[in-house]
């Protein structure tokens, strides 16, 4: 298991959680369901190694619902991502979330198993939402993982109750 600390989003770091975001989502803005979330606006957690994040998590709570916005580990199998679901679990919870959900899209197959293995299950899938996303945040590419075109938003939960 891996063994690094997990810290807290905080200002000293933004500037690099920021060139993290750009260079993963294209920008510091993220779309899902319709909704713009801004990274000013997320809490969060990450981890670093070497001065670099090799680990990040941002959320945002409302409404008694936990949102997972961005989950990215860059050292696969070290249980790092695990680990940054675990401490946004105990972050809804503290906040009395009933749920906590994310949007992955329909060519992320490797998020898609992810997240299954993790309790999470798939509440909905919203067919062709990447098109509206796409109006909001034209830097989402065509194509994603092994060439699998971007079109839909699968909608993943967890209850907490």
């Amino acid at each position: 298991m891996y063994k690094h600390e997990i810290l807290q989003l905080n200002k000293q770091v933004e500037g690099k959680i920021n060139r993290f975001l750009n260079e993963k989502w294209g920008s510091t803005i993220i779309v899902s369901k319709g909704r713009i979330h801004r990274l000013e606006n997320l809490s969060g957690y990450f981890v670093m190694e070497n001065e670099e994040i090799v680990g990040l998590i941002t959320y945002f709570i409302e409404n008694a619902e936990c949102e997972i916005v961005t989950l990215d580990s860059l050292i696969e199998n070290m249980g790092i991502g695990s680990r940054l679901i675990e401490n946004v679990n105990v972050a809804a919870k503290k906040n009395n979330c009933e749920r906590v959900w994310l949007i992955t899209t329909n060519d992320n197959v490797k998020a898609i198993r992810f997240y299954q293995k993790r309790g999470f299950n798939i509440k909905a899938v919203h067919v062709d939402a990447i098109e509206n996303s796409r109006k909001i945040k034209p830097e989402i590419p065509l194509l994603g993982c092994d060439g699998i075109p971007i079109r839909h938003e699968i909608e993943f939960e967890k209850l907490l109750i």
